[in-house]
């Protein structure tokens, strides 16, 4: 898979508009809920953590994804 710029701004832009205000998310559960591979995904989630619209949280041992308002 060849992956661009374009195309992960794209994959973050999608994830952040399917992302609830109030709600944590796992790894696996944004998997399923946007369908993207395991690079598209990672690679997604760096760009939203580098422009500072999501963070990272951490519960029990597990990572939890999270919009920034």
């Amino acid at each position: 898979m060849k992956m661009n710029l374009k195309a992960i701004i794209e994959d973050s832009n999608r994830i952040y508009e399917m992302l609830s205000n109030e709600i944590k998310y796992l790894y696996h559960e944004l998997q399923e809920l946007t369908s993207m591979d395991d690079t598209q995904l990672c690679l997604a989630i760096c760009q939203l953590i580098r422009d500072g619209r999501i963070c990272q949280q951490t519960e029990a041992n597990l990572v939890y994804y999270l919009k920034r308002v």
